[in-house]
């Protein structure tokens, strides 16, 4: 899951702008859809969430290998303003910190920022409903990426050098619920061996 988390966060929200014309990756507002996401574990529909006042990422897989081993049920909480990321695991009533999922994103952004490689404007086409300009980034991390990117900073459509690929199925621009973006309350830590002090298996 931290791997899926990884793509979709990093390429649908973390990475500021490249250098001119991509716009920023931040969306000026909340925004909720659905995005297909396809690596080499096949085909998975993940619910993405994104409260701009929480500065939070949600993202909740709806079908495919991630949510059959979660049953359904898990989801992943990115904290921006703290660099934080959780996987909440509500029948459990319990959570997981997910500190290499922070690692991972902090070095996509730092590697992005440092403005290694250019930016090459394309295309304009039509994404769920949304108009979105393509363009193809030579930068170190992302390695000849195609985005397409609206101009109010909204990613609906990203194909890694890899074959990795998310592309947005619908959106809505209602604003996102606080406690959809927020852990829930009662929630615990859920113990490790390494939390526990026990022995790693």
């Amino acid at each position: 899951m931290r791997r899926l988390a990884t793509a979709l966060a990093a390429t649908l929200l973390a990475m500021p702008a490249l250098a001119d014309p991509l716009p920023s990756l931040v969306p000026s507002h909340d925004v909720s859809g659905i995005y297909l996401f396809t690596n080499a574990r096949g085909p998975q529909t993940i619910a993405v969430e994104y409260s701009k006042s929480a500065n939070v990422l949600r993202l909740t897989p709806q079908s495919g290998a991630t949510a059959a081993l979660y049953a359904g049920d898990a989801y992943i909480l990115y904290d921006f303003n703290a660099d934080d990321a959780k996987i909440i695991l509500p029948q459990l009533q319990h959570y997981l910190e997910q500190p290499a999922l922070v690692t991972e994103m902090q070095a996509v952004e730092g590697d992005i920022s440092n403005g290694n490689g250019e930016v090459t404007a394309g295309a304009t086409e039509t994404i769920a409903g949304q108009d979105c300009t393509d363009y193809t980034s030579t930068s170190a991390a992302s390695q000849g990426a195609m985005l397409c990117v609206t101009p109010d900073g909204l990613l609906l459509k990203f194909t890694a050098a890899n074959g990795d690929s998310a592309v947005a199925q619908s959106l809505s621009y209602d604003e996102v619920p606080l406690d959809d973006v927020e852990l829930p309350p009662g929630d615990t830590l859920l113990p490790t061996p390494q939390s526990s002090g026990a022995a790693p298996p």
